[in-house]
């Protein structure tokens, strides 16, 4: 640490030197010009730089007071859902809010909703400055223009309107939330360590409109929060939330470092309330068909097997619309591929799948 001397003169009464006008000028343009600098080296620059987070190793979650925002430069709520008409019809769609906290708070929300009806994936991306739900106690609460998600205590409401899609959802939790690796704390290798809860099913009702036409719909949705150190730049990653239909729910990451070799893969089942954390050696999960992107050049693996020889599941996933990508470059400066699957083989069921950090082909 540098010392700096400090050097005493006296003044006349009501007289200072010209020379500290101008030297306190020059601190307000300073500090104008450092937090330009800031924000851009906050929020313009790749993934890897603003991504990122604390938290502390030896902490449990405790809720609903952890719902709500913290202290940490990262934090991400996200949602995603499967919905059913009256009629017949079925749509899907995932919902994050990501907050950033740095020398200033950022927000940025993507939405994305697939019309099963006419195989359309539609997005939207938005940034915002500042933080919504500063100073909120055991809720959040981001009101962000015409769009909405707000939640305490596993009730929630979402709201997405875009020119071409909107939903205006009501989600009430009908399970103990999950904790997901050491009592809520997961570790992903180099990258960090992050908090991370889920609810695995959460009972929606509410409305979708398509053009000019608003439906009516129930569903289910699945809700994760997460927030800590992390730096997903250093990653990249395969993530499954799937729901069974014999009451089992599964979290899966897969985490591959730049090198695409894997670092970290781990499963969380869920049933009867009771959650069991398995390591990789309990599981396998494989590759199939790709789906290549016309518009990136990216190869998405759409199609994998799925075995966990103890729970007797052997599984295939596969898309429910190929063309699942987020071209995010606007607001988190990535493009991944985020979308529902279905499950068939010892177990069916519904989920929802996110791919992040594959190569572009050329």
């Amino acid at each position: 640490m540098s010392h700096i001397k400090k050097t005493h003169r006296k003044y006349k009464k009501g007289r200072i030197p010209k020379r500290y006008f101008i030297l306190a000028g020059l601190l307000i343009v300073a500090c104008g010009l450092g937090a330009w600098f800031f924000y851009e080296v906050l929020f313009s620059k790749p993934a890897e730089i603003w991504y990122e987070s604390k938290a502390p190793e030896g902490s449990v979650i405790s809720l609903p007071k952890d719902d709500a925002p913290h202290q940490a430069k990262i934090e991400w709520w996200y949602y995603n859902g499967h919905l059913r008409t009256e009629s017949g019809k079925q749509y899907s769609f995932h919902y994050t809010v990501f907050l950033i906290n740095g020398l200033m708070s950022h927000t940025v929300v993507h939405a994305s909703f697939n019309d099963y009806q006419t195989g359309r994936h539609y997005t939207d991306q938005h940034r915002f400055g500042g933080n919504p739900s500063t100073g909120l106690v055991n809720r959040f609460d981001f009101v962000l223009g015409d769009w909405l998600m707000k939640g305490q205590n596993g009730i929630d409401q979402l709201k997405v309107s875009n020119p071409e899609f909107n939903f205006d959802l009501n989600l009430a939790n009908t399970l103990p939330p999950v904790f997901h690796g050491n009592k809520g704390i997961i570790s992903m290798s180099l990258a960090g360590d992050s908090y991370y809860y889920s609810r695995t099913r959460m009972a929606i009702t509410g409305s979708v409109k398509t053009g000019n036409k608003t439906e009516a719909v129930k569903g289910t949705a699945w809700f994760d929060h997460q927030w800590g150190d992390f730096s997903t730049g250093h990653l990249a990653y395969d993530w499954f939330s799937l729901q069974l239909d014999d009451g089992a729910d599964i979290m899966i990451y897969n985490l591959r470092d730049t090198a695409n070799k894997p670092t970290v893969s781990t499963v969380s089942y869920t049933q009867n309330g009771i959650t069991e954390i398995l390591p990789n050696t309990d599981f396998t999960l494989t590759p199939g068909a790709t789906w290549l992107s016309d518009k990136t050049g990216i190869a998405y693996p759409i199609e994998w097997t799925i075995t966990i020889p103890k729970k007797h599941i052997a599984v295939t996933t596969r898309c429910i619309i190929d063309n699942s990508e987020f071209d995010a470059k606007l607001t988190t400066y990535n493009i991944y591929w985020e979308g529902a699957v279905k499950v068939k083989g010892s177990h069916t069921g519904l989920g929802f799948m996110e791919l992040n950090g594959y190569p572009v082909k050329h």
